[in-house]
């Protein structure tokens, strides 16, 4: 198990990592969770504005977006992550994928609270650094 983890934080070192969560809580520990993983950590942000500019202006290699940001869903600003080909991942207290539109349903999504080894590895997964090729 111990070597998964690291195997898991080296995937992840430097991956820069864009977070938007509007809880200021939720919002440190994410980040403090990342900045573990090895990630550097853009953000956290909470109006799409922000996020926008973030993705246009700075190099991302993955995003964790929750989908309820002050009153304003994130459904629309994906299509700009999409065209970028930048991985999402979705982060929600709804575990339920029928209450996401029908084009993003099948991106992955990780409940609220976050465990530690769940998030490590859907970021591993979605967002870690491509292995090198020999």
């Amino acid at each position: 198990m111990l070597q998964s983890v690291h195997v898991s934080n080296h995937i992840l070192a430097h991956r820069r990592i864009l977070v938007a969560e509007d809880e200021g809580l939720i919002a440190l520990d994410l980040e403090a969770m990342l900045q573990g993983f090895g990630c550097e950590v853009i953000g956290p942000l909470s109006e799409l504005p922000a996020i926008l500019s973030a993705v246009r202006n700075q190099p991302v290699d993955g995003a964790l977006l929750d989908v309820n940001l002050r009153g304003r869903q994130v459904f629309e600003i994906l299509p700009e992550f999409i065209s970028r080909k930048i991985p999402v991942v979705l982060t929600s207290g709804y575990d339920d994928a029928s209450l996401f539109p029908q084009a993003f349903r099948g991106l992955p999504r990780i409940a609220k609270p976050f465990d530690l080894a769940t998030l490590r590895q859907i970021c591993a997964t979605t967002m870690g650094a491509p292995a090198p090729v020999n």
